[in-house]
Formats: C-alpha cells, sequence, structure tokens
C-alpha cells in the first residue's frame, strides 16, 4: 500500500462558492485555477497512491469534489475522501483511490483518539501560567484496512504556522525585533505544545497495545537540527518530539524515508531564511513517522522530486507555474521479507 502525503498550497484560492464552488477566487482567475489544478493532478497520477493525505485542502467538500473530477477525467484515478473538521480555509483530508491497495478506510472513534479534540493546560505565552490550550487543527486520524495486511492508523498533522505577518520587516529593524522575536516564539511554543500532547497520544497506543500500526504524517512545519529560536532561546524540535526519547527504546517511532534519501535531496520545501541570512534554504517540513511495530512492513520511502519538477516551471513565478510550495513525500507497505 503506497502512501502520498502533501501540502498543496491554498487549495482554497482555486475555488469559490463552497457547497455550490466554480473554479477561479479573489486570489486566483479560473484559467489559473484549473492550470494550477491540472500540475498537481498529473503529480497524483505519476505517483498513483492507494492512500493520499493532503494539508491546506479547501474548505467545502464540494470543492474538493471538483477537483476529484479533474483528477478523474480522461479516465485518471477515482478517490474517495475523507475530510477534517478543523482548520478553516485550510482542511486536513484523507483520500483513498477505489480500486487500490487500500481496500476501505473510515474515522478513528476511540476514545483515546477523541481525547484529541479536548483542551489541556500549557504555557504557549512564556508568562509560567498554565491555560486551556487546544490544536491549532485537530489531527485527522483514520484506520486504513490494505487489501493484504492488518489495518493502519494514520494521523494526518498540519501543526501551527511559524509566519510571522511582516516579519522579515520586524526582524531587519533592530527597534521592532523584539516584536518579532515574541510572535515567533508563541507560534513556536504552540507547535511545542501540540507535539508534546500529540507524542502523549502516540505513547499512550503503544503502551495500550505493543503491536500498534501507526502512520504520523503532514506538514509538521520543522525537521532536522536546531535553528536560531531552538539555540538561543531554549525551543523543542517538533520532529524530535513525535520520534520519542532514547530513554524509552520501545516506544521510538522511525523517519519513513530519511535514510532513504541522499542528504543533497532531503528538503520538501525551500524559503529564505532572514533571521540566519540563508537565501532559498532548503527544509525539511513534512514527514512520516512510523511506530516501532509496524516500522519493518516500510518497504521503501520518499520524496516526489521527479514528479513533483515535471511540473514545475518556475517557482517564484505565478502560482499557475508551480504545484505547490512543497513536494510530496511517500511510502511503501507491505509484508515483512522473511527467509
Amino acid at each position: 500500500m503506497k502512501i502520498v502525503n502533501w501540502n498543496i498550497e491554498w487549495m482554497n484560492n482555486w475555488f469559490s462558492g463552497n457547497d455550490l464552488p466554480v473554479w477561479g477566487s479573489n486570489a486566483l482567475s479560473a484559467p489559473a485555477a484549473r492550470q494550477t489544478a491540472g500540475r498537481v493532478a498529473r503529480v497524483i497520477r505519476a505517483l498513483n497512491p492507494d492512500l493520499l493525505t493532503l494539508q491546506e485542502g479547501p474548505s467545502a467538500r464540494a470543492e474538493m469534489a471538483l477537483f476529484l473530477e479533474l483528477l478523474a477525467a480522461d479516465g485518471g484515478p477515482e478517490f474517495e475522501m475523507i475530510m477534517g473538521n478543523d482548520g478553516g480555509a485550510q482542511k486536513l483530508f484523507a483520500l483513498r483511490r477505489v480500486g487500490g491497495l487500500c481496500e476501505s478506510f473510515g474515522l478513528s472513534t476511540d476514545p483515546l483518539t477523541e481525547a484529541l479534540r479536548d483542551v489541556w493546560l500549557a504555557d504557549v505565552n512564556g508568562d509560567l501560567l498554565l491555560e486551556s490550550y487546544e490544536f491549532t487543527r485537530a489531527p485527522l486520524v483514520i484506520s486504513a484496512d490494505p487489501v493484504a495486511g492488518q489495518p493502519v492508523r494514520i494521523v494526518v498533522l498540519h501543526t501551527k504556522s511559524k509566519y510571522v505577518h511582516r516579519g522579515r520587516q520586524l526582524f531587519d529593524n533592530p527597534a521592532t525585533r523584539p516584536e518579532f522575536i515574541a510572535d515567533a516564539m508563541l507560534a513556536r511554543r504552540r507547535i511545542s505544545a501540540e507535539a508534546f500532547r500529540l507524542r502523549s497520544y502516540l505513547d499512550a497506543l503503544v503502551a495500550e497495545d505493543s503491536g500498534a500500526r501507526v502512520v504520523v504524517t503532514g506538514d509538521f512545519n520543522d525537521g532536522p537540527g536546531q535553528d536560531f529560536f531552538e539555540r538561543s532561546y531554549l525551543t523543542h524540535n517538533v520532529t524530535d518530539i513525535l520520534l520519542g526519547s532514547t530513554f524509552y527504546p520501545d516506544l521510538i517511532y522511525t523517519h519513513g524515508f530519511l535514510s532513504r534519501v541522499s542528504a543533497a535531496a532531503l528538503f520538501t520545501a525551500r524559503f529564505d531564511d532572514f533571521v540566519d541570512g540563508v537565501l532559498d534554504r532548503p527544509l525539511l517540513l513534512d514527514h512520516f513517522v512510523i511506530s516501532p511495530a509496524l516500522a519493518p512492513e516500510v518497504r521503501d520511502g520518499g520524496i516526489a522530486h521527479p514528479a513533483f519538477d515535471a511540473e514545475t516551471l518556475r517557482m517564484n513565478g505565478k502560482r499557475e507555474d508551480r504545484p505547490s510550495d512543497h513536494r510530496p513525500i511517500w511510502i511503501e507497505l507491505g509484508l515483512p521479507l522473511s527467509g
């Protein structure tokens, strides 16, 4: 079973009308929206996923259905959808290819999963007071049944963005830099709070069942290494939290493709890092994290550079010149080899 995850940049801008959708919006003309969607559709067809998980999906099911019609045109694959409840104009989606190796899927509704929607106490603003907090976008948790093998729990995550409005302007001015630091730290504390809450959920799944088959995927808005804020302001690395502690080896989750991709190709997005002064910095923001029992069944994985590059005219041009600002990632699950 092949699982592809992709943050598709602001799909909501492709549409107007919500439950009665049409192509185009105030942000993107109808021809530009269809051209962008066509690029995305061709990437998806090239990857041929059995299960496709998305971040930054449209705000209405009918809008996603309009895209799926385009995807299925001229003999393309048909998909069924599950849409997350949270996210506003950036929804989470899971899509199952009809006739593929994912036989069925559905929402997970067990008590541990339902509790992810509850508030918890955290100090996200640094005032040393614990206050109620909840996920910016609650994870979308589904159960996927492969044609061969046991069901897999898929956790689709899109953590709070690190974006700060007018960030570069604020950072470059010494008088307003403290304002930028404060806003950036608030965002990072919120991401850390969400990562710790999700990690407690992952620990509980394995504690309840050592054979738990779990995949966590999505845009974590963080990656390997320590950035300026982690080095100097002592914030957390989100991916390290989700992978687990070496002090508890039985609970450590495995990265789905880190060892399978060369160092030069280990990125899913490129952005100018004005804090560290690095232009067009390659960043690994999108991940697969695999539970201990399921890790032996990961046959392969990677970042879909060839399919993405084939549909990219230029990254810094018009929106319709690229499929997204993130590249898709993928893993392939299969029964462990023996003998």
